[in-house]
């Protein structure tokens, strides 16, 4: 997809040589699925992490349908502490539409089989697929923060060139969402996630720049991320008719930007890593603003 290739083992060595006094604390291994790796591979790969890193804890991302039992024991017993998985929805009308090979079952078997080994569990979700729509992506978050998942990613469905979704789209089979579409979906994800106490880690599809001309549509923003928490917040403050906030100076550009200029609140800056609306907690205040129709 990003039109890298797959590093040399050299290449390995030299990068993780060159952080061994930067005391990294993850080691990740992106943009693949990991455990559809030959297991003497991975031993591999693992093998050569912990050789720098001993003590430093490893994450990897995977497909539902790529995990077993013994490869599991393997990584726990090998420092892994963080499993990312495609899971994109709950639905298998969704998840056959975008040809993802894995069925709602396969999604919810990788999530018990990473709970029973301790796993700290990471799910990517896609919104504006084909036969998605926002209640789908709200009882997808719904379902997995019933099952104890607390990180996530969310990312916009993006068209590329030379895909089926953009022979789709040309013959006028696929409309994917616009840029507002897709920030209200994914702020009102936000708002569900964040009343659980769980936390979204990546909000947006990251293209690299010598990729970005390959897009043919859909809501890419570089800023989606900000865009998207701008609007959770927008949807607190108005809903609930919040007077005050205060927040860390690491959360400004959540009240300061876009829409958010210009609404008629004060505002203060607060060493507090929390963030309160009025007296009303985060988890509270998404709590009490999120729109709960949604789910019916």
């Amino acid at each position: 997809m990003t039109g890298e290739k797959m590093p040399t083992k050299k290449e390995l060595i030299n990068t993780l040589s060159f952080f061994l006094d930067k005391s990294p604390e993850e080691i990740a291994f992106y943009g693949g699925t990991f455990t559809a790796i030959p297991l003497e591979k991975q031993k591999e790969l693992i093998a050569l992490v912990r050789k720098f890193y001993p003590d430093t804890p490893i994450r990897i991302s995977t497909r539902p349908d790529e995990l077993d039992y013994e490869n599991l024991k393997f990584l726990k017993q090998n420092n892994v502490k963080t499993v990312e998985i495609g899971i994109q929805s709950m639905f298998d009308d969704v998840l056959s539409a975008a040809n993802r090979g894995h069925s709602r079952k396969d999604n919810l078997n990788a999530v018990n089989l990473l709970k029973e080994f301790g796993f700290e569990i990471s799910a990517h979700l896609m919104i504006g697929l084909l036969n998605d729509n926002i209640k789908k992506d709200l009882l997808s978050i719904q379902e997995l923060l019933n099952l104890g998942v607390k990180m996530f990613r969310i990312h916009p469905t993006i068209i590329f060139k030379n895909t089926e979704l953009e022979k789709l789209y040309l013959e006028g089979k696929y409309n994917p969402l616009t840029l507002d579409e897709a920030v209200n979906i994914a702020s009102e994800m936000l708002l569900l996630i964040y009343q659980y106490g769980a936390k979204v880690i990546r909000l947006g599809y990251f293209v690299p720049e010598n990729q970005k001309n390959q897009i043919v549509a859909g809501p890419y923003h570089p800023s989606f991320g900000d865009m998207t928490k701008s609007k959770a917040m927008n949807k607190i403050i108005t809903r609930l008719n919040i007077k005050k906030v205060r927040y860390h100076k690491k959360f400004e550009s959540w009240f300061n930007s876009y829409d958010n200029k210009q609404l008629e609140i004060e505002k203060y800056l607060s060493e507090s890593n929390e963030i309160f609306f009025d007296n009303l907690s985060l988890k509270e205040a998404s709590k009490r603003s999120f729109r709960r129709e949604l789910l019916d």
